[in-house]
């Protein structure tokens, strides 16, 4: 015990010690040893690595931080302590780079911002404001910036961080279908089978554990060098299920690993302003920038307003200063993606989707950033963010000119008649161009008769294909008693970025017509429709049309438009009610949100006539330490169909089956609780 004693006044006099010699050293001293780091060192309680990382920091300030973060992180010096010790500078510049680990999941965002372990000011400790979510923070990292977790023989350093999450959920309806009816996250509602009646809406509870995730942060400290670099790997356990001999049973339980983030990053200065150069997998820059503070993550309001992705890209961007304010514009490459929906299995287990690609060029996507305090004198108060983000990419898709042929015949062996099966893959769809429908009188039919299949049309098949064009603004306003983030996004083809209801593009044929719905079938598995103007069905030769001296055409590929966005406040309840920083009470926080995304209903009518989905929640989050939270959040879910527009401007009501009824309205009440385990 006395041992303990001295050694604990052997810290506390060296600490007080040094904090007087770093304030008197050169702004050089990155080379130069520190006095304090060193006795640590001999005593056992500091690595020469860790002395290392004191040691190249950029001023005394910030060097002071970094030892004081490590005393906490050892436990011989407390919170308390920390926050009345180290100036606001020097805890800015020491946690910088550690903010960006901030989990993507609304339960963790909460209890990061329950308490103040960075204060704005000095001062006791206060309980912190709401802080927005920001996976895409423009803080930039500073080298030797991470306290490690891993040091390697390369020299890399490596920070694990992550969580475990357990919920109960209850709903009262299910989108329904045999695809969609027994999910344990939410979508827009009559998405699944609606042309058979059920018994009930299908009311369900489900208990869950796969939004397990865990993530690692690195840095390479490299000697001599103006770069900072950095990276990061992220991946959970929402995966699909097995479908192997041992978890067929029990597949239900067994969900896989995915990759969520898989990025490096070079940062660097160009004169005295920041530029940075990223490459890997990382949130879009459209739309990511503001998400909700949702318990529920597994889609985090898909088809409800949220619209972000995290997307393969190669990113840059630089930061401007003037006084308190950042700018950050930031240009990126992106992988270009339509979300295709009809792909089958096969093609979704070997390549995904193929329509961004075969476009030829990648996506383009920009974001520009305006951070600032609302209030300089407000402590524990995050500063506030205008974003605003767009996207533009272009899809196409493939028709071969001969379309598969059946997968069995008809043959003749010895006078009897047999089928003979041919070798066809059962989950390749019969893409190509119909050869069976006739068309007559076309301006475009290359053959003497006037009469052509599309075949003739079109001898090398032909490619078809449409732009994607997004845009958001997005709003976070922090303040001592509330956090306002507020989001709107418009565009097209968005169900890639999970809105415009989920839909993608439709067959237009504008003034032409197709009395049989002749068609071609794309790579991608899209049934892509040909016609002509003034086009009838022959009053004599079955499947034939009539077309009188117009021209065959392939439909325009016509992309569902839409809006959405959400509105969020975040009430931090135990700073309202002035609650003890280190007590029982101290992290108490209420979320009040809606979000809506809506399809143009002339569009979603050719799609899955869904026109809009509202989302409004309510959750209470309490936060039990730095590494428990537990949270309880009730959701309002309701689906309403899109308008039939027909021609001569005639709109109708769609009604959908949903349960026992056809409906053009569905509702679902969501509860879910669980706890979050955080490290």
């Amino acid at each position: 015990m006395k041992k303990a004693v001295s050694r604990l006044i052997l810290l506390t006099a060296a600490f007080a010690l040094a904090l007087s010699a770093m304030a008197q050293q050169q702004e050089n001293h990155a080379t130069n040893n520190n006095p304090l780091a060193l006795l640590l060192q001999s005593k056992g309680i500091l690595s020469p690595g860790e002395v290392a990382m004191i040691s190249q920091a950029s001023s005394p300030e910030e060097a002071n931080a970094r030892l004081a973060h490590l005393l906490v992180e050892k436990g011989l010096i407390s919170q308390q302590e920390y926050t009345a010790t180290v100036t606001p500078v020097s805890t800015a510049s020491s946690e910088a780079h550690l903010s960006d680990a901030v989990l993507h999941t609304a339960s963790v965002a909460q209890a990061s911002s329950a308490t103040s372990s960075t204060p704005s000011a000095a001062g006791p400790p206060i309980i912190a404001a709401v802080a927005p979510l920001r996976v895409l923070p423009i803080e930039i990292p500073k080298q030797g910036g991470m306290i490690p977790d891993i040091r390697l023989g390369s020299g890399a350093n490596m920070k694990i961080y992550g969580f475990y999450k357990a919920s109960a959920i209850s709903d009262t309806a299910s989108s329904g279908g045999a695809t969609f009816g027994s999910q344990d996250w939410p979508l827009p509602l009559l998405l699944g089978d609606t042309t058979a009646a059920t018994p009930t809406t299908n009311p369900q509870v489900h208990l869950k554990a796969r939004s397990f995730r865990i993530g690692m942060q690195t840095e390479w400290v490299p000697k001599n060098s103006g770069f900072t670099i950095t990276g990061k790997v992220e991946g959970d356990f929402e995966g699909d299920y097995t479908d192997v001999s041992n978890r067929n049973i029990s597949s239900v339980r067994s969900n896989q690993f995915s990759l969520r983030l898989a990025y490096m990053r070079l940062d660097h200065k160009i004169g005295d302003l920041p530029w940075f150069a990223e490459f890997g997998q990382d949130w879009s820059l459209l739309g990511s920038s503001s998400l909700p503070s949702l318990f529920e993550t597994t889609g985090l309001g898909v088809g409800m307003g949220s619209l972000y992705e995290r997307i393969p890209q190669f990113k840059t961007g630089i930061q401007f200063h003037a006084g308190d304010l950042k700018i950050q514009p930031e240009v990126a490459l992106v992988l270009s993606s339509g979300g295709t929906s009809g792909l089958t299995t096969d093609q979704h287990l070997r390549f995904g989707d193929s329509v961004g690609a075969e476009s030829d060029q990648p996506g383009v996507e920009g974001r520009i950033v305006f951070q600032f305090p609302l209030n300089k004198s407000w402590r524990g108060v995050a500063p506030a963010q205008l974003i605003f983000s767009g996207h533009h990419s272009r899809m196409s898709e493939l028709i071969p000119h001969a379309k598969e042929a059946s997968n069995t015949v008809i043959c003749t062996t010895f006078g009897e008649p047999c089928t003979v099966s041919l070798f066809t893959s059962a989950t390749v769809p019969n893409i190509g161009l119909d050869n069976f429908q006739s068309w007559t009188g076309a301006s475009n039919c290359p053959e003497s008769s006037g009469t052509c299949t599309l075949y003739q049309f079109f001898p090398t098949g032909l490619q078809v294909g449409n732009a994607q064009n997004i845009y958001t603004a997005e709003l976070q306003l922090p303040t001592p008693w509330v956090t306002f983030v507020a989001k709107f996004y418009r565009g097209n083809d968005m169900r890639f970025f999970f809105g415009g209801q989920l839909n993608d593009v439709y067959n237009n044929l504008g003034a032409n017509v197709d009395p049989f719905d002749a068609n071609g079938i794309s790579e991608s598995g899209r049934a892509i429709l040909f016609g002509c103007a003034g086009a009838v069905k022959d009053a004599v030769l079955a499947n034939t049309t009539d077309c009188p001296g117009s021209a065959v055409q392939v439909a325009k590929l016509q992309p569902v438009g839409g809006s959405g966005g959400f509105a969020e406040l975040s009430f931090p309840l135990s700073r309202i009610f002035r609650a003890n920083p280190e007590g029982p009470n101290s992290g108490w926080i209420f979320h009040l949100g809606w979000g809506t995304d809506r399809a143009n209903y002339a569009d979603a009518s050719h799609g899955n006539h869904l026109g809009r989905t509202d989302l409004d929640t309510a959750s209470l989050t309490y936060r039990l330490n730095k590494w428990v939270t537990f949270v309880h959040e009730a959701s309002y879910i309701v689906t309403s169909t899109a308008n039939n527009h027909e021609a001569g401007g005639v709109i109708t009501p769609e009604y959908l089956q949903f349960g026992p009824t056809l409906t053009r309205q569905a509702h679902n009440w969501r509860n879910e609780f669980g706890p979050v385990f955080t490290f």
